[in-house]
């Protein structure tokens, strides 16, 4: 039988984890639990953490004209206890633009989200627990948003939160969402750190 050993991938995505797990409980004195429902069905982490490893290996499962696959970052959008899997693409005529395909696991690794085109630079999660997702960042030329990611139906759902552009010769901020505690949560989440991206090159699954 052979064995499957992960090389970087298993220890930095479990670690990642749950250091994103401890950095939402140490910002909310009053949960002591989380608040996504148990599900028992849910695939070992084994199961996913060789599963992206695979798939990452391979660069033919996610390659995408004119555009260089760089990075990966994992994070649960939905707090159903297995993370998702986010592909950082770069425009390769602008130079460091940030595209994105974004993944998920059950028991197969399948796209949810395809080349979000906004040119987003950086991805934050919630720290209130009752809100999933990630908030994005991002822009090009003197225009700038922020936009709320989530998965619902194990589809990628978008939200633009608000814009800021200063085509006018001066910087206008507009809302774009009536959804003030969105809103307040993602000015919370984008003065802190984004989650940590790794470099695919990095991904070796070994077997022996």
């Amino acid at each position: 039988m052979k064995k499957v050993t992960l090389i970087f991938i298993l220890t930095v995505l479990v670690l990642s984890l749950f250091t994103a797990c401890g950095d939402k409980s140490s910002n909310d004195t009053n949960a002591t639990t989380s608040s996504a429902p148990v599900n028992e069905t849910l695939p070992p982490a084994e199961s996913w953490t060789k599963a992206y490893a695979e798939f990452l290996e391979n660069p033919k499962n996610y390659t995408e004209k004119e555009h260089d696959a760089g990075q990966f970052a994992f994070t649960d959008m939905d707090n159903d206890g297995t993370p998702e899997l986010i592909i950082a693409y770069y425009n390769g005529i602008e130079g460091g633009t940030i595209f994105a395909n974004i993944y998920s696991y059950d028991g197969n690794v399948n796209m949810i989200g395809n080349r979000i085109d906004m040119y987003y630079k950086f991805c934050y999660a919630p720290s209130d627990l009752s809100i999933s997702g990630l908030f994005v960042e991002g822009g090009r030329s003197s225009s700038f948003a922020c936009n709320y990611w989530s998965v619902k139906n194990n589809k990628l759902v978008e939200e633009p939160l608000w814009t800021d552009n200063a085509n006018t010769g001066k910087m206008e901020h507009k809302e774009l969402s009536d959804n003030s505690q969105l809103i307040e949560e993602a000015k919370r989440a984008i003065s802190g750190s984004g989650i940590e991206f790794f470099e695919i090159s990095k991904v070796r699954v070994q077997e022996n």
